[in-house]
């Protein structure tokens, strides 16, 4: 019995179906990726509206938030335990617009970076914050078929470029 004929049908077949199990892959990937896009809009929104139940769920336990201060926050810090009536703790933060452009979203595995541009009018204690941020969030799940988790966020200003010596 002679298999090369078999054998050189099989490569044909395997080089046919490659370009569409690429192409196939990619749309999974481009739907990932707008899907974290999306998450990453809607999880600024919810802190803005204060939305503690929502934030927990979407928030792994062991969320890290790097605040542009370089201070490190853990999810209870953000997220208070005792959920009646309680707003995320943002100190004396108050928001009076908040919106955010992602910017890129690199994926690996169960894991994926969202880095994004921030644009907020806020003041702390009664100072104005710096109105542009880039951010940048981390996202894992257990495997495909489980939510996506916020795992950490850092967030730091864009300063403008000294200006050069004159």
């Amino acid at each position: 019995m002679n298999v090369q004929p078999f054998g050189r049908a099989l490569a044909f077949c395997i080089l046919i179906a490659m370009p569409a199990i690429a192409h196939a892959q990619q749309n999974a990937d481009s739907a990932v990726r707008e899907e974290l896009m999306v998450l990453e809009r809607e999880s600024h929104q919810l802190w803005f509206k204060r939305d503690v139940v929502a934030l927990d769920a979407l928030m792994s336990e062991d969320f890290t938030f790097v605040v542009m201060n370089g201070a490190v926050e853990t999810k209870e810090d953000v997220v208070p335990r005792d959920r009646t009536g309680a707003t995320p703790r943002r100190g004396r933060l108050e928001v009076q617009s908040l919106e955010l452009e992602p910017e890129r979203v690199t994926l690996r595995g169960n894991s994926a970076v969202v880095i994004g541009l921030l644009h907020i009018k806020a003041t702390v204690a009664g100072r104005a914050l710096p109105e542009t941020m880039r951010v940048l969030s981390v996202f894992t799940r257990e495997n495909a078929e489980t939510k996506w988790r916020l795992t950490a966020r850092s967030i730091t200003p864009v300063l403008a470029p000294p200006s050069a010596p004159q």
